[in-house]
């Protein structure tokens, strides 16, 4: 032991005191952050473009339902003016499509419904295409009601809309925030696939780099195959968790903070309600905010934040121990390749597996993927947001604790032979071979 410690020492401290980790640690919320509000602000640039549009009407029917706004700019001409519109519409700066909508003819709409032309230069988006749709959908739409004698008031009082109150008879609360909840899984379960892969890759080359440098021949004339490994393993994991901590230790300090905001928020909500409707901000838009402040405190965040450390280090641990006999098995970096897809594959299918989640989160897909070691550190973080029931999260730890030392294990026999072999790619019948091999 004294030996695994000093060796993941060595590799933790040689990872920590590199100036690139410590300025990426502390720098890459801000990149995410600043990602974030570079692709809102490219998104908002990129609507904020005025579209001019070209309305021709031949039964001058729909001209009074064309109303320009800030995104979009309509310009009506007659049907003879339209040969010489297409004409110029390739090359201009101005106009970016012309909509053709073709003559009603015994107040028949089912030629406008088939024959509407949109003709563009390659510069008008789908939102644009499918609100154009939708205003002669709608305009069609009211003309037959009025044909058939509906009153649209009439028929506007008889739509409804029914927002259910849901209730978990579990513990007697009010089940809100779905939304809030996917959100806060998709997050997870990416952060966790993302660095498992990261961190079990770094030990992989690691291993083919020391292996290639003949390094490793002098190493283990001092410890043994199983201790630099597992070393090498525990090293990449405080260094992870290193990152982790200091990640979480700034979320936290944000969230200091946020319960009293959000509380304040709650008391003064419909004060900001009624405010609201001598301001710009609707109603419906304060009440959607306090509804998220409010789900936000209902999460039990110690229990995320242990389950998301624990199933990162347990996962880590399986992982990492078949990425270092994968680099020791192999000695160079395209032979890596072929057989990290042994890894990936599994990870894949808890990472899409783990989507039925949001329809039934104890199904018994979700059940199986969250018990299986090969996806339960992707699945059952998936769940967790879900009020899993806490029996089946210890029974996934205790199951993936038991499988991440029975494949340190199998990773071991691999290595201690592997790490010595060059110049030939084992087969998968050799490596059981290897397994098999006694001390």
């Amino acid at each position: 032991m004294k030996n695994i410690f000093l060796i993941a020492q060595r590799d933790f401290l040689s990872q920590v005191k590199n100036k690139a980790f410590i300025i990426m640690t502390f720098l890459s919320p801000l990149l995410v952050a600043g990602a974030g509000a570079v692709i809102f602000f490219l998104s908002s640039a990129n609507n904020s473009e005025v579209k001019n549009i070209a309305i021709i009407d031949e039964s001058s029917a729909f001209v009074t339902s064309f109303k320009s706004s800030k995104q979009m700019m309509f310009s009506i001409y007659t049907p003879q003016e339209l040969q010489s519109i297409k004409d110029t519409l390739k090359d201009s700066k101005y106009l970016n499509a012309i909509l053709h909508i073709p003559k009603i003819v015994n107040d028949d709409y089912s030629s406008i419904e088939k024959n509407t032309e949109l003709i563009t230069n390659g510069n008008l988006g789908i939102t644009d295409r499918e609100k154009l749709s939708s205003i002669i959908s709608d305009k069609i739409q009211k003309e037959k009601q009025l044909k058939l004698g509906i009153n649209q008031e009439a028929l506007d009082a008889t739509k409804a809309r029914v927002k259910l109150n849901v209730f978990n008879i579990s513990d007697g609360k009010q089940d809100k925030g779905m939304e809030l909840k996917i959100a806060l899984s998709m997050f997870l379960t990416y952060i966790i696939f993302m660095f498992v892969m990261i961190y079990g890759v770094k030990v992989m080359r690691s291993v083919v780099e020391e292996k290639n440098n003949r390094v490793v021949e002098i190493i283990i004339s001092s410890v043994k195959p199983f201790e630099l490994m597992m070393g090498k393993i525990l090293g990449t994991t405080m260094v992870a968790v290193t990152q982790f901590a200091i990640w979480i230790g700034m979320t936290m300090n944000l969230l200091i903070l946020f319960p009293t905001i959000a509380a304040s928020r709650m008391d003064m909500s419909q004060q900001m309600l009624n405010q609201a409707e001598v301001t710009d901000i609707h109603p419906d838009t304060m009440q959607k905010i306090t509804e998220i402040s409010e789900v936000l405190l209902t999460f039990n965040y110690p229990l995320i934040i242990f389950s998301f450390i624990a199933y990162f280090i347990l996962g880590y641990l399986f992982y990492s121990s078949i990425f270092a006999a994968i680099g020791s098995a192999v000695d160079n970096d395209t032979d890596t390749q072929q057989f990290t897809y042994f890894p990936l594959i599994p990870m894949m299918i808890g990472l899409y597996g783990s989507m039925t989640t949001f329809q039934n989160p104890d199904g018994p897909v979700a059940f199986w993927l969250s018990m299986i070691p090969l996806t339960s550190p992707i699945s059952m973080i998936t769940r967790i947001p879900f009020d899993v029931p806490m029996w089946q999260l210890a029974l996934s730890l205790i199951i993936l604790l038991f499988s991440a030392i029975f494949m340190v294990y199998v990773a071991a026999k691999i290595y201690r032979i592997g790490i010595l072999i060059y110049g030939k790619k084992p087969t998968i019948k050799e490596m059981i071979k290897w397994i098999n091999y006694k001390n």
